[in-house]
């Protein structure tokens, strides 16, 4: 017997720790707080608390979003989170809505979309890389989320489908102005388009060459990540940070 568990490991110094493990009987698993034995992590699902030589350790159930972050295949660099429930929430996704998307790498910017529109909605999402295809779907399937994906191998500038058929679209390419102009008549009428890129002149050239009779051009932005170390009567802003990952374009078929 083996199960997928999230710790939350604290030691008495208040440091906290997060790791994910495959737990088994008769395993014993190292943390910041001490060791712990497989059966009782085990025992503990879905959510418990162990006591450690040094410490406390948390034992959760993963959530869908969990078990990405801790087992998924990253044969790509990843969209994180923050930047990716952003990017669902400013193309208006919901329960039902069609979206296309180009770029699917290692699936986690898809499983945020998926998140928001299944079950009954569908993401037809183009990936040029077979061995990033299928390390996609297998990441998707362990987020749960597969029988809403329609994924397919090639280049979404041959897209064959119907003219204002989509609702939203999602690039992570590292040319989207060259298949904007093919995939345009794709997208309902004000539909919105969210670009991802990580470099300021792949963001210029993008600008220089849209078509603005075709795309409104709403913003461009960048989201930054500060956590706080929280201990009682210490919290303070972390050293660490998840600064520039990438930005984000947001456009809207006109």
């Amino acid at each position: 017997m083996m199960v997928r568990a999230k710790l939350v490991a604290v030691d008495r110094q208040g440091r906290t720790r997060v790791y994910y493990v495959r737990a088994r009987p008769g395993g014993v698993y190292s943390t910041i707080a001490g060791p712990v034995r497989g059966e009782d992590i085990i025992s503990a699902l879905p959510s418990g608390v162990l006591e450690a030589v040094r410490g406390l350790v948390y034992v959760l159930e993963p959530s869908w979003i969990d078990l990405l972050e801790g087992w998924a295949e990253r044969r790509t660099q990843v969209i994180y989170p923050k930047d990716a429930s952003y990017i669902a929430v400013r193309l208006g996704l919901r329960d039902g809505s069609r979206v296309l998307e180009a770029g699917l790498g290692s699936g986690f910017l898809a499983s945020v979309i998926l998140s928001h529109i299944c079950p009954s909605g569908r993401l037809i999402a183009y990936e040029i890389r077979r061995e990033h295809l299928e390390a996609a779907v297998r990441n998707i399937g362990l987020a749960g989320f597969t029988e809403c994906l329609d994924a397919r191998l090639g280049d979404v500038a041959e897209a064959g489908l119907e003219p204002e058929s989509i609702d939203a679209l999602a690039l992570d390419l590292p040319d989207p102005w060259r298949v904007l102009p093919r995939v345009a008549p794709l997208l309902r009428r004000a539909a919105p388009a969210a670009v991802f890129l990580p470099t300021t002149s792949q963001v210029d050239k993008l600008l220089s060459r849209l078509d603005g009779r075709a795309w409104l051009v709403e913003a461009v932005e960048e989201i930054l990540l500060r956590g706080w170390e929280a201990s009682p009567g210490a919290l303070r802003p972390s050293p660490r940070m998840i600064g520039h990952t990438g930005f984000i374009i947001l456009l809207r078929r006109v």
